[in-house]
Order: C-alpha cells, then sequence, then structure tokens
C-alpha cells in the first residue's frame, strides 16, 4: 500500500491542483459576472431616478401613443440615455397589459431604425422571470443572449409608484455582451494562466521524476549487476574469494562470539587439466558449473560453496556438532563427483582433493584457516589424489618454514649472503686431483650456516633455483679461472644444473655468455645434471645439451640410480662422466646388493664409455671396495670435506705434490 501511494501521490497532488484551478477560475468568473451585472443594474437603477415616470403614467401601451408629447420626451430621454456608453445597445420600457402580455411602451431606437420597436408592440422574448417583475420581483439581469442583433445582456428594473405601490413599468438596458465576455476572459485569465502554469510545472516535474525514478532504478540495477560481478563467479554464480572472506570473517566472529566450530574445506579437481585439452575450454566450463550445481545441492541452506578459480572450490561449514561432519561433507562429496558427468554428450568422471581445517583447531584468523585448508588438500594430492586430509599443526609448521627460508633465499640472493665451497675428486689409479665440485652454502646472519638440503628444495619449488644457479656457474667459473690462470690447477670445475634451468630458453647462451666473460676454456666446465633431470627433458632440452657438448662443455650424470633412467637416452646422451649415488656407496661394503648393483653401473658406464667416479666415501673400506671394482674417481669425506676458496687453495699444493694418500685419510663419517 505505501509502495502504491508513493507511485501515484505524485500524479493525484497534480491532479488535485487542477481541480482547485479550475475550480478558482470558475468561482473567479461567476464573481466578475455578478459584480458586472451589479453594476448594470446599479446604472439602470440611476437611470430610473432620473426619469419622466409621470409621462409614463400618461401612457397605455398602444400604437396610438406614439401621437402623445409624453411619448416624444421619454423616447427623447431613452435616446439620451442611450448615448451615455457605447456598450449600450437598447434602452426601453416595458408594460404588461394582461397575463403574460408584456408590450414595449418606448425605447431608444428612431422609427426608421430596424431596431425600432414601436409603442405596443408585444414583447417576443419576455421570460418568467421578467413577467415577474411586474408582480413586485427585485431586479434582474438576463443573458447573456444571441440574436440577429448580436450578443447582449439585459439590466431590467421594475419601477414602483410610490402611490398605488404597482409596477408601472420596467426599464430595460441591453449591453453589447462581447465587451462583456472580453471583461470575463480577463477576469478568468490570471487565474487560468496560474492553472496552466502549474499544470505545465507539475508535468515537467513528473517528467523529471520519472525520469530520475528510472535513472535511480538503472543505477540501482547497475549496482546490483556490479556487486554480483564483484562477489560472485562469471561462470558459475557462485560466490567467489571477496565475498567467501567475508562470510570466513563473519563465521570466525560469530564462532568465537558462541565458542562454537566451524570448518572450511578446500577442494581442487583431480586432473582437470586433461578434460580442458581433450574436450576443450567450453566443455571445461561445463563441467565446472556441474560440479558446481552438485556442491551447491550437497551442502545445508547456511552452509557457503565459493569458487576461488580454475578448478578450486572451497565449502564453508558455519557451525557443526560433531566432529565427524565435515568428514562425512567430504566422503559424500567424493562420492558425488564420482557420478558420471554428462558433457558434450560425453561421459566424464571427476576426482576431487580436499584439504579439511577446522576453527579453532587450526587456525584463528580467515587467511591461516584458507591457508591450513590449502596445504591439506596438496596432502590429499600427495596421499593418491580422490581423497581427503585433516589440516596437520607440523604440515603447518613447515609450511611457515618453507615461507621464512624462501623470503630468506630472496633476501640471500640480494645481498651475497651465499658462498661457494670447493670439494676435489681424486683419481684411484694416482691419487691426483681430476676435478673440483663447486657447492653453495648459505650464511644467514640470524640463522647461522642453513644445511643445502634444507634451502635447495624450497629454491626449486620456488624458481629461486634460475638466479642461484646462474650465480654459482659464474663463481664457479670465475674461480677455476683464476687458478687456471695463475697457473694453479687445470682441471674442471663441476657444477650442479638444476631441471628448471635448462627448461629455461637460452641455458646455452647463459653458460656460453659466463664462459666468455671469465675466459674459462669450455673444457674446463662440467655440468652435472641428476639421473632424472636428465630422463625429463624435451627434445629441445637434448639439443640444448648437444650443442654444449659440440662446444667442449663436459656433462656428468650425478646420482646415477635414484631415478629412472632409458638405457637408449644414455646412449645417445654425450656424456663423459657417471657418478655412483651415495647411498649405493654407503652400503655396498657390508650389503651384497648394494655391491651387485654398484659393480653393474660400473659395467654399464664402461660400456657406455664413461669414468666412473664415486660420491660420499666415507671409511677405507669403501675406498678400497671401490678400487678393486676399478672406480676411476672418488669423492666424499674420506677424502676432504667440501671447504671454502682460500682453505682449498691452502692445502692444493699438497694434492698436487703427493696426491691423495689414503693411508694417510681418517675415517669420517658425514
Amino acid at each position: 500500500m505505501r509502495h502504491l501511494f508513493a507511485k501515484y501521490a505524485p500524479a493525484l497532488l497534480v491532479l488535485a491542483g487542477v481541480l482547485l484551478g479550475i475550480l478558482f477560475t470558475l468561482q473567479t468568473l461567476s464573481a466578475a459576472d455578478a459584480r458586472m451585472r451589479e453594476q448594470r443594474l446599479t446604472e439602470v437603477r440611476l437611470m430610473e431616478r432620473t426619469f419622466d415616470w409621470t409621462a409614463v403614467q400618461a401612457l397605455r401601451g398602444e400604437p396610438g401613443d406614439a401621437t402623445r408629447p409624453e411619448y416624444v420626451r421619454i423616447k427623447q430621454q431613452l435616446e439620451t440615455l442611450r448615448s451615455v456608453s457605447p456598450q449600450y445597445r437598447f434602452v426601453y420600457l416595458m408594460v404588461l397589459r394582461g397575463k403574460d402580455d408584456v408590450r414595449f411602451l418606448a425605447d431608444s431606437e428612431p422609427p426608421g431604425s430596424p431596431d425600432f420597436s414601436p409603442s405596443g408592440m408585444a414583447y417576443g422574448e419576455a421570460t418568467p422571470q421578467l413577467v415577474g417583475l411586474f408582480s413586485g420581483g427585485q431586479a434582474l439581469t438576463e443573458g447573456p443572449v444571441e440574436d440577429r442583433w448580436g450578443v447582449w445582456v439585459s439590466a431590467l428594473v421594475p419601477h414602483v409608484d410610490p402611490q398605488s405601490g404597482r409596477v408601472l413599468a420596467v426599464l430595460g438596458l441591453d449591453v453589447d455582451a462581447r465587451q462583456w465576455q472580453r471583461a470575463l476572459w480577463q477576469a478568468a485569465l490570471l487565474p487560468f494562466g496560474a492553472t496552466l502554469a502549474f499544470v505545465l510545472v507539475s508535468g515537467l516535474m513528473l517528467r523529471q521524476r520519472t525520469r530520475t525514478r528510472k535513472e535511480l532504478a538503472r543505477l540501482k540495477s547497475s549496482e546490483d549487476q556490479l556487486y554480483e560481478q564483484a562477489h560472485h563467479d562469471s561462470l558459475t554464480g557462485l560466490p567467489n574469494q571477496r565475498l567467501l572472506a567475508d562470510r570466513m570473517h563473519q563465521v570466525l566472529s560469530h564462532a568465537h562470539r558462541m565458542e562454537s566450530r566451524a570448518a572450511i574445506l578446500f577442494l581442487d579437481l583431480d586432473r582437470f587439466k586433461n578434460v580442458n585439452d581433450s574436450l576443450g575450454h567450453a566443455m571445461g566450463d561445463a563441467l565446472l558449473c556441474e560440479v558446481a550445481r552438485r556442491l551447491s545441492a550437497l551442502v545445508r541452506e547456511d552452509d557457503t560453496v565459493a569458487r576461488l578459480g580454475g578448478d578450486e572450490f572451497v565449502i564453508l561449514l558455519p557451525e557443526y556438532l560433531h566432529d565427524d561432519d565435515a568428514r562425512h561433507v567430504a566422503e559424500k562429496i567424493i562420492a558425488e563427483l564420482a557420478k558420471p558427468i554428462t558433457v558434450g554428450g560425453q561421459s566424464v568422471s571427476v576426482g576431487v582433493s580436499i584439504g579439511i581445517a577446522q576453527y579453532p583447531d587450526d587456525a584463528l584468523d580467515s587467511a591461516g584457516w584458507l591457508a591450513c585448508a590449502d596445504r591439506a588438500m596438496y596432502a590429499a594430492k600427495d596421499s593418491g589424489r580422490n581423497t581427503y586430509q585433516f589440516a596437520d599443526p607440523l604440515q603447518n609448521a613447515r609450511a611457515r618454514e618453507r615461507l621464512s627460508i624462501e623470503t630468506g633465499l630472496r633476501q640471500g640472493l640480494a645481498h651475497g649472503e651465499f658462498v661457494l665451497y670447493y670439494q676435489p675428486v681424486f683419481s684411484l689409479a694416482h691419487g691426483g686431483l681430476t676435478g673440483v665440485e663447486a657447492l653453495v652454502r648459505w650464511h644467514h646472519p640470524e640463522w647461522g650456516r642453513v644445511e643445502p638440503a634444507r634451502f635447495i628444495p624450497v629454491a626449486e619449488d620456488s624458481g629461486l633455483i634460475v638466479p642461484l644457479g646462474d650465480w654459482i656457474l659464474a663463481e664457479a667459473c670465475s674461480a677455476a679461472q683464476r687458478w687456471n690462470r695463475q697457473g694453479t690447477l687445470a682441471v674442471p670445475v663441476m657444477v650442479n644444473v638444476s631441471a628448471l634451468q635448462l627448461r629455461r630458453p637460452g641455458f646455452d647462451g647463459r653458460v656460453a655468455e659466463v664462459l666468455q666473460e671469465t675466459g674459462l676454456p669450455a673444457n674446463l666446465l662440467e655440468l652435472e645434471l641428476t639421473e632424472t633431470t636428465i630422463m625429463q627433458e624435451t627434445l629441445v632440452g637434448s639439443a640444448m645439451l648437444g650443442r654444449l657438448s659440440e662446444e667442449g662443455v663436459r656433462l656428468a650424470i650425478d646420482d646415477f640410480g635414484t631415478g629412472y633412467s632409458s638405457l637408449a637416452y644414455l646412449r645417445q646422451l654425450d656424456a663423459t662422466r657417471l657418478k655412483v649415488d651415495r647411498s649405493f656407496v654407503a652400503d655396498m661394503v657390508e650389503d651384497a646388493e648394494a655391491r651387485v648393483i654398484v659393480i653393474s653401473m660400473m659395467g654399464l658406464a664402461r660400456a657406455l664409455g664413461l669414468k666412473v667416479t664415486a660420491e660420499g666415501v666415507e671409511t677405507g673400506a669403501q675406498l678400497e671396495l671401490l678400487r678393486t671394482l676399478g672406480c676411476d674417481d672418488v669423492q666424499g669425506f674420506y677424502c676432504a670435506r667440501p671447504m671454502p676458496e682460500a682453505d682449498f687453495l691452502a692445502r692444493l699444493p699438497d694434492w698436487i705434490n703427493g696426491g691423495f694418500s689414503p693411508a694417510s685419510a681418517p675415517d669420517k663419517t658425514a
């Protein structure tokens, strides 16, 4: 009702204003007409007072009256009164001869005029009101009336004989009604004009109000649309990350206030990329819409299903009573999405990995809560996919440590916190140096020395291994060229290369650039690639390694035995060295199976024409067994630990002059 009143109230007010304006105009016309009628009656009354009524008593209203001198005097008076104003049309006297028989007594027109009314002529337009004047009625006006003489208004005043008390005659005055109407129009002009102005202004205001309402409606619609776009996913219509963050804040505030529990489920579709690659992105979008529909149908009305982007969804459970509620929801989701989904005429089944984080067990703020669920989701993927995992406090601690290490790596690269240590490689045949491996070490200003096993995996995952590897390559080549230029040492420097470096375009150009800048001969650089890295390379990567080999750079297969090798690929790779992983060297003295594996590796290396280097030699027994098996070179703590360049150069003369003496090397365990 209020809405209807607000909608139609302006129009009703305008209509009321128009009606009031019309009534006021009519009232003004009526008042003006009454004033003019009263004015004409007043004029006729003044005429009555100046009239010779004694002469009127002598006339009978018969044709013979025209010969009487009294008639002549009366006619002269009427003509005089007629000439007073140009608005006067006729001035005349009428008498009543019988019942309803009104006749002219005299008028103001000359006898020859077509408008002349002779004495005794019947008055054909007599009205009951006019007849009533002869019975003592009040003065009145008639008209406007239109006839052959024009439009006129009559003012009629009866004259009562003071002695007899009867009406002797009625004095009439006809006034030109055109002036009368003009005066009425002038009187109505102001209220009528005001009404028209009100209608015009009101119409403009209503039009402007309508336009304003339409504009406000359009702006409201645009605002709603912008809100929808800003807070909902354009593909599925689900809440997006912004709206999810707001609802998470509300849920956490409510849970904290009520001391209740809440849970969040982080979902990622397994191998969704395969759907996009095989069926196209349009079919992938259709699959996401169907997944969104199924997820929305599974949860309660108070729960929130949101899409973060791609194939990631989040389900917010504001309040649950039992610890197994979140688990049951996850199991229902996995079972529902396992059902076939028809996309583009094909039946598709998708798996989903779900991470579950709970409040207040896992986090107390929105960002930490979502991050815990995200990490739990990745743990579910690592567990084989299409399953769920709850957030683990240790996992959270590892994630925080990883983040701090990644931040420290970025700062360490900028502040020069990394140094190279060098570990010599010795020949078992003559004990001399055959190479030097450059190993990176990190000296953090607060943490002290950080072990490579702690920061290298983080560097690999974050991509920081690329700038770090570039620095190691340049630094190692610079050091090797200094030794070579001084005549101190002319053996290859061995530098580890990650798979991520090889995948970056222009790696071979970067190696050539470093060799040119440092002046190091290409044959004094040996790049070590792990077995897994080699097998992951594409044809482009293989061609790059081939170009490096053609330029003289040596290639070595590092950590051999820990990955999956293709013998055909190893045969085609122009490598010069195979390095047996330390895990096999550590167990080969006591473990016959490990010893057989090492023997097989050495036989494979000899068949491929590769030199064999054993890593991680830590005891004399290992060294002697390797010598017996025909290993070419050894490297490990038993021979020499990795050391800074200054310490390496200090011990270098002993190794050059006397070579490595196993008898003098103490047993050392890493």
